[in-house]
């Protein structure tokens, strides 16, 4: 089903309940709770559908660069801006977070193909904007106890390195977010961080959420006190008024989890969900619909 508007009410109240069942965990022989690794929450890029893609007429420009990144104990963090082909002048901006084990270049010459699907979108009458894609390693966008912060990196230095290259002709004064998997809970992150002022807008693709502190992978917190600081349960007050789109896969596995975390929105989040798993199959079939969102939510 694909939402008509932003907003569609859920019914989640089953999804919660099977949810429930899945998180739940075995116990010692003295009754303390067992922590138990869930066995479905690789938030890995599927091998069978990651396609290797080479430059093409139409195709809208890439264009690469890198920064020293403090954020990230010095790391020197590659980008990556696609601008829709024959447009001129200063463009609002969509900042892209990518999912775990890939990196910025995955949203378009790997997998994703994303500046093919925003020159399409533009083409067909939505209107113009960016794209920009960091390299954020595993950091999972939020501090962790080696010294990283790839929400901090974005925020502190990405955007600023954005609006300050002339060449690059963005407006980051009121940007866009867009994320799959680990990347997905990035932008609603980050999207939280922002707040309504600085973000018109978030389309995710099977947000890596985790509802239950005792089933979280060490890959995404250090520890429950970590999960507790950055879990984004708890903090769905934060987008009352910023518009989302999640999309996320009938099998993927992260799907009870997501629905839980959207039955605490308020207004609802637009929500589709179709035959599909965790993987760049499922994400590039919801890329035209996101990317009208995007525009749509951009130009208000």
């Amino acid at each position: 089903m694909r939402a008509v508007d932003r907003r569609t009410v859920l019914g989640a109240g089953a999804g919660i309940g099977a949810l429930l069942a899945l998180g739940a965990c075995s116990r010692d022989d003295d009754g303390t709770p067992r922590r138990q690794a869930q066995t479905r929450t690789q938030d890995e890029v599927s091998p069978e559908s990651t396609p290797t893609t080479t430059s093409r007429p139409g195709d809208p420009e890439l264009i690469t660069g890198s920064f020293r990144s403090t954020k990230m104990l010095g790391r020197e963090t590659r980008w990556i801006v696609a601008r829709p082909p024959g447009v001129v002048g200063t463009l609002p901006v969509v900042v892209v977070l990518h999912a775990l084990n890939t990196d910025e270049k995955t949203a378009f010459i790997s997998s994703l193909q994303m500046h093919r699907y925003l020159a399409q979108s533009v083409a067909a009458g939505t209107a113009p904007f960016a794209l920009a894609a960091p390299d954020t390693g595993r950091n999972y966008y939020h501090p962790r106890l080696d010294g990283t912060d790839a929400a901090a990196m974005v925020v502190d230095e990405f955007l600023p390195m954005l609006a300050s290259n002339p060449t690059l002709g963005l407006s980051t004064e009121r940007i866009g977010l867009y994320g799959w998997s680990m990347g997905g809970y990035g932008a609603l992150r980050l999207g939280a961080i922002l707040g309504p002022r600085r973000v018109a807008a978030i389309a995710a693709s099977s947000p890596a959420l985790w509802g239950d502190p005792r089933t979280f992978p060490p890959r995404a917190f250090d520890s429950p006190e970590d999960y507790r600081a950055n879990s984004l349960f708890g903090q769905q007050g934060a987008f009352a008024q910023i518009p989302l789109l999640i999309d996320i896969g009938a099998s993927d596995q992260f799907y009870l989890y997501t629905r839980q975390w959207m039955a605490g929105l308020h207004p609802p989040a637009a929500f589709s969900t179709s035959p599909g798993g965790h993987n760049n199959r499922f994400w590039r079939s919801v890329l035209p619909d996101q990317m009208a969102f995007l525009g749509r939510n951009l130009a208000a």
